[in-house]
């Protein structure tokens, strides 16, 4: 029976401890952290958090975690959809470009705080150490899923990771996490549907993910049971969800040794990350040919891997004129249009997607496909008005772990985050939340992180 990898994961969550941890993995959580900490602010306003926070604060319950920005404590579980949801919204949080296509943050810190709130002071050491291993579980289960079944994998895969770091947080053994993976296996989900629809559910599966890990682990610590062969059973995750489809090898291997939280990328654009080089080769053109705005482009090209060409031009009016901000997240020639024409691809651009000047442009862009290329690859070409031209294939985008945001650009990031916000938030508390993130081992009860954003 102990063949499942469950037994392996359970043991090495409950196992290892902050001394453990190499300096790069913990390095790698902090930035997690500050990174996903900002997308929870900047999308506690987004489109679809009222009526979750509606919902939840009518039902009501044990007032024991906060939720962010809205003055009121929920049960755990609520606390952590809410603020995971926030995270999600703005398809701003980190990524897994190395084949798992998946954004484990927020699920991991929703549940994280949640339950620190519940528990009621967790040290920054600890709170770092929970995190650090519910990324490294969500992005193990993501990296040995092969193929992509149309499963939402930030919540089907991400309620995981979020079951490893409050189990960790509740102090469960490893009977306890195997059966609190097991618990969260009943409730993986999630689609991708909702993304080619556009649909508020997007953000509200990443929810799903933490508030069903948070519950799993609360229920593992009554000792009730799950399944235990979850992965490698006859119906366990890999044969039901990925037929043909996974390398369990990859769940364990270096575990204990790599930590797979390093391999995440962070975003410069909240936006779906397979189109950030294309924006990245944006800028580039319109930094070298001096572009003053959408009036000194004579003609503007998008040239396409098959795939991609399918994907953004021939699929409907959508991606050149976006009726609602998830479809402006996933719509290419609307960010091109909005990175040449404006010179940056923000918040503000993203959620503005029917500005009339990014509109006009982004119906003059030409597609064009390149059987030759693979499915991810873009290439920008542009003319001037004053005949001038230049093309840029896209490459590897900025934000990596090869190519990684610099701390002054993730802080601004941060503050750009805050600044949407779903209440205006005092600079000072903002900078106050930046510096106990940077310094959070040293913190003796992480709950100051939260204190300013009641």
């Amino acid at each position: 029976m102990t063949d499942d990898p469950a037994f392996a994961l359970a043991e090495h969550v409950c196992r290892v401890r902050f001394a453990d941890l190499p300096a790069s993995a913990v390095e790698a959580s902090r930035r997690d952290i500050l990174d996903t900490f900002g997308c929870m602010l900047g999308g506690s306003g987004a489109p679809g958090i009222d009526a979750l926070y509606d919902q939840a604060d009518y039902w009501g319950g044990r007032e024991e975690a906060r939720v962010l920005l809205r003055g009121r404590k929920l049960p755990s579980p609520q606390a952590a959809l809410l603020n995971a949801s926030m995270g999600h919204a703005l398809d701003f949080d980190d990524t897994l470009d190395t084949g798992g296509s998946i954004h484990p943050g927020v699920s991991v810190l929703a549940a994280a705080l949640a339950v620190a709130d519940r528990v009621g002071i967790v040290s920054g050491q600890d709170f770092l150490t929970a995190v650090t291993l519910g990324l490294d579980v969500s992005c193990r289960i993501a990296l040995a899923s092969t193929i992509d079944r149309g499963w939402h994998r930030t919540a089907a895969i991400g309620i995981f990771g979020a079951a490893a770091t409050a189990g960790k947080l509740l102090g469960l053994d490893p009977v306890q996490m195997r059966h609190a993976f097991g618990v969260a296996y009943s409730h993986a989900a999630g689609n991708r549907q909702c993304i080619l629809d556009g649909a508020l559910t997007k953000r509200m599966q990443a929810g799903q993910a933490a508030s069903g890990g948070v519950y799993a682990a609360e229920l593992a610590r009554r000792d009730f049971t799950g399944a235990h062969r979850i992965f490698n059973g006859r119906f366990g995750f890999f044969e039901l969800y990925q037929p043909n489809g996974a390398n369990p090898a990859l769940l364990l291997a270096d575990l204990g040794r790599s930590y797979r939280g390093e391999e995440l990328s962070f975003k410069p654009y909240p936006c779906g990350r397979p189109l950030h080089a294309a924006i990245d080769a944006a800028l580039k053109v319109r930094a070298s040919l001096d572009l003053a705005g959408a009036a000194d482009l004579a003609e503007v090209t998008i040239a396409a891997g098959p795939a991609g060409y399918t994907d953004q031009f021939e699929t409907g009016p959508a991606k050149r004129h976006p009726t609602q901000v998830v479809e402006a997240q996933f719509a290419l020639p609307f960010l091109v249009a909005a990175a040449l024409a404006h010179g940056q691809v923000g918040i503000t651009e993203v959620s503005n997607f029917r500005d009339p000047v990014t509109a006009a442009l982004a119906a003059r862009i030409k597609g064009e496909a390149r059987a030759d290329k693979p499915g991810n690859w873009f290439a920008i070409s542009v003319r001037h008005q004053d005949g001038r031209s230049l093309a840029i294939e896209a490459s590897n985008p900025i934000g990596s772990p090869e190519k990684p945001l610099t701390a002054d650009q993730s802080a601004a990031k941060f503050r750009d985050c805050a600044a949407n916000a779903v209440q205006p938030l005092n600079p000072a508390v903002v900078d106050g939340a930046i510096g106990v993130i940077r310094e959070l081992e040293a913190v003796v009860d992480v709950g100051t992180l939260m204190a300013g954003f009641a």
